[in-house]
């Protein structure tokens, strides 16, 4: 088991470097290594914006600019935002609160998505399998702006149980109408993946070894068919995360979060390349760790992994 985690650890090594080095050369593309964003619609005068291009190393190579970004990584040193305020204060503002919005919506998704997909699967070809198809279908086919606006006007506005937008003051009972919202398209995957791997496993030849054994049913249900049935769900729960953190641009923006999602779009914009990788270094790291427990729950769910 030991070895195991250390294996995928290692393997974790290359995608770091990979994925920060293409992040990187494509923010350097875009930006073109030019500071002219900081001066608005004014022109820099050419002393300045020498200053600014050796300030934030972009007279130099991009191989150089990488190595100089990794060594802010390795140093705790991420530099400054081109508005002056140090990236690593930006992370630390805008990273707990998206991270605490996609917590809820995983959680939403995970709690909901598998109860129901089991209930479903269980009972197929009735009526509650027949609703609950036809309801997830709907939610796939709605955008996420139609739902983030509906969510505001029942919760906010006609029942008054929720607050309207986030603001500044975004705890955890605040969030939970946004985490919705956001988890909604992933809750109608995990609805339906589970439905379908309940369907798959019932029928199972172990489940009727079990069942001829004289096991009770719901113990059946919880140790065959649930957890067999969990390990492609949890693969995509364990994905869902990090897409969810770097995804959540329009939720964050209607429902007025001050997050990563509006953090990182205003700095694709201005072309902070320093800024932008940082944010994505960071949901790098977190879709790694995130995968890093899903593999663990391989081991917890599957024995054959365990004694391997």
């Amino acid at each position: 088991m030991a070895w195991y985690i250390v294996r995928r650890l290692l393997q974790m090594i290359p995608v770091f470097f990979g994925a920060t080095l293409l992040i990187y050369f494509l923010i350097y593309k875009v930006s073109g290594g030019s500071v002219a964003a900081l001066a608005g619609d004014r022109t820099l005068t050419p002393a300045l914006e020498a200053q600014l291009q050796a300030r934030y190393h972009l007279d130099q190579p991009f191989i150089v600019q990488y190595l100089y970004y990794l060594k802010g990584i390795f140093t705790f040193d991420l530099g400054t935002s081109f508005s002056g305020r140090p990236i690593s204060e930006e992370l630390a503002r805008a990273f707990p609160i998206t991270f605490r919005l996609a917590l809820l919506a995983v959680l939403f998704e995970t709690v909901f998505g598998v109860f129901f997909g089991v209930i479903a699967g269980l009972r197929k070809g009735k009526l509650f399998d027949s609703t609950t198809l036809v309801a997830s279908l709907i939610v796939i086919a709605v955008p996420v702006f139609v739902l983030a606006f509906l969510a505001q006007y029942l919760f906010g506005i006609e029942w008054g149980i929720a607050p309207v937008t986030v603001g500044a003051d975004a705890s955890f009972s605040r969030l939970i109408v946004p985490a919705m919202v956001l988890g909604a398209l992933s809750f109608a995957y995990v609805l339906r993946l589970t439905r379908s791997q309940v369907v798959e496993n019932r029928d199972a030849d172990y489940v009727r070894t079990a069942t001829a054994k004289g096991l009770s049913r719901r113990r059946v249900v919880v140790a065959h068919i649930l957890r067999n049935s969990l390990i492609p769900v949890v693969t995509f729960i364990g994905a869902d995360l990090g897409a969810l953190m770097g995804g959540a641009i329009v939720t964050e923006g209607i429902f007025n979060i001050p997050g990563v999602g509006g953090t990182l779009y205003q700095a694709v914009v201005r072309g902070e390349a320093p800024t932008v990788v940082s944010f994505v270094t960071v949901l790098i790291v977190v879709f790694l760790l995130a995968n890093l427990i899903v593999d663990l729950l391989y081991a917890a769910l599957d024995p054959r992994i365990r004694y391997a």
